[in-house]
Order: structure tokens, then C-alpha cells, then sequence
């Protein structure tokens, strides 16, 4: 377990994951160890859902962690060489989304990406 400090009321809470966003059991602020403060305005849900994405021609697995009406949080199977900046064409189910990625973190064996939807 991690000891993260919430960036609202300055008092300890404990997290599995440093990447994760968790409610402060204290004052009920959204934050990660890592991002800090959720800048995510709206509700995220959590989602596991298989995921194709189109990028320069090449396309990639992934699989949802959660969706917002504006954004959408994906897990990277494949080593996809995508950056932020980069938009991409997502298939879920038989909905496509075209999106910008916001964010990206790299693991050895997986990749985190935060998305914003392009309307």
C-alpha cells in the first residue's frame, strides 16, 4: 500500500496504485498520487471494454478503464507508438469515437492513456 496525501485537506490516505484516482475518505476530493486532482469534470464510470484503435493506418488493442460524456480512460496492450496530442479513431462495440489523447503513461508491459473526445 502506498501513502498518498490529499491535495485538499493535507491528510493521509492509502491507494494500491500511485496512477489510480481515489476519493479522499476524508473530504471526498477525486485525486491521483500520481495526476493529483481529477480534472475530469464529469462522472467517470468504470468500464472494461475491448477496444480498437486506428492510428496512421496501424491499429491496436486496448481495453477500457472508464468513460465520461468527455473522456475516456483506455489500458494499451500492444506497444503502440501513439503520443499525447495524437488523435485517434476508436472502435467500441459497433461505436465509433474519434479522440485526442491527453495523457500517457508507459509501463513495461502495458501503457495508460487518458482520451478526450473530438465531437
Amino acid at each position: 500500500m502506498l501513502r498518498l496525501i490529499c491535495p485538499g485537506c493535507r491528510k493521509d490516505s492509502y491507494s494500491s496504485e500511485v496512477e489510480l484516482y481515489n476519493i479522499c475518505p476524508y473530504c471526498g476530493i477525486k485525486f491521483s498520487g500520481r495526476h493529483g486532482l481529477d480534472k475530469r469534470l464529469e462522472q467517470r464510470i468504470p468500464q472494461d471494454l475491448p477496444v480498437v484503435l486506428s492510428h496512421q493506418g496501424m491499429e491496436f488493442r486496448a481495453t477500457t478503464c472508464d468513460i465520461s460524456e468527455k473522456g475516456i480512460g483506455i489500458c494499451l496492450h500492444d506497444s503502440a507508438s501513439v503520443m499525447p496530442g495524437d488523435v485517434l479513431d476508436l472502435t467500441i462495440g459497433n461505436t465509433q469515437v474519434r479522440a485526442k489523447i491527453m495523457w500517457i503513461k508507459k509501463l513495461p508491459n502495458k501503457s495508460f492513456a487518458g482520451l478526450g473526445k473530438i465531437h
